[in-house]
């Protein structure tokens, strides 16, 4: 959604075959093996992390928003604001959004709220 209407087909499909197949399972097995990146094996043999107890993360919400909100933020930056919104020249005649089509996408947030 951070970079809808930015970019083209292949890019947004080049972003989320990265972010599926590459990033997102690295961070999620950081997190959640309890051996991840920051974790050593004490001279007792037990499994200590440099950063204190191991992460608790409640139905893995905690580590999915945070891959999908620094995945975002790193999509819009890097592709940038879109084109003509912020021109002084051209922000007067900026096409708004359809109004039935964000209607239907509230309702599609409403029934993935409600079915969750």
């Amino acid at each position: 959604g951070a970079m809808a209407e930015r970019t083209q087909l292949k890019g947004f499909i080049t972003f989320t075959v990265l972010m599926t197949s590459i990033i997102y399972p690295i961070v999620v097995y950081w997190g959640w093996s309890g051996s991840g990146v920051f974790n050593f094996t004490d001279e007792a043999g037990e499994s200590k992390s440099v950063v204190g107890p191991p992460l608790i993360d409640f139905a893995g919400s905690g580590l999915v928003h945070m891959v999908g909100g620094i995945g975002a933020l790193c999509g819009a930056v890097i592709v940038g604001p879109r084109k003509g919104r912020y021109d002084p020249e051209t922000e007067a005649h900026f096409q708004g959004h359809s109004i039935p089509l964000c209607v239907l996408g509230t309702f599609f947030l409403w029934f993935g709220w409600y079915g969750f």
